[in-house]
């Protein structure tokens, strides 16, 4: 056995977690090394003086201090997390604008089956109209892109002040409550 290997067994033992066959490999252990014997020595007489002092209760007002300071932290947490969710719905309601151009589109390509079952030339055509979709898509797109980027960026900046908002009425109400 190592020394390091009789040091986790020491602590097992003042823990009362050692089995007997740990205990016997750890008594061998320390009869022929000194420097664990010293170790155990020591270890136990420092545990032996925690045993003996009496534990006296904390005083009244340190549990009211530290439930408060857990209470504004967990305020902290949920203001954070109350701005985030307000960031992302902002976001989110800034590209649902995008639904009704997308609705549209889809409603439009409800014939595709119907064309399908025509046959090559009926392939060919669809694939026109396709590639002609693709390209008003790209124009409207081209034309309204940066629109949708200004409002996407200002709702996003609206979110995050909002949030600072939030956050510093949270950190009022819990200096007040302190």
């Amino acid at each position: 056995m190592r020394c390091r290997e009789a040091r986790d067994l020491m602590m097992e033992r003042l823990d009362a977690r050692l089995d007997a066959e740990g205990m016997e490999a750890l008594e061998e252990h320390m009869y022929v090394c000194g420097a664990c014997r010293a170790e155990w020595q020591s270890v136990s007489t420092v545990d032996q003086l925690f045993r003996s002092v009496s534990i006296t209760p904390a005083p009244p007002h340190l549990r009211a201090q530290t439930m408060m300071r857990i209470e504004r932290r967990d305020q902290a947490r949920r203001a954070v997390f109350g701005g985030v969710t307000l960031a992302i719905g902002a976001t989110a309601l800034a590209l649902l604008t995008l639904v009704p151009l997308t609705l549209v589109l889809v409603g439009n390509l409800g014939a595709v089956p119907a064309l399908l079952v025509g046959g090559g030339e009926t392939l060919t055509q669809l694939m026109s109209m396709l590639d002609a979709l693709a390209r008003v898509l790209f124009v409207l797109l081209d034309q309204i892109a940066t629109s949708l980027a200004v409002l996407s960026l200002i709702t996003f900046f609206v979110a995050a002040v909002l949030n600072g908002f939030w956050i510093a009425a949270i950190r009022r109400l819990s200096v007040v409550g302190s």
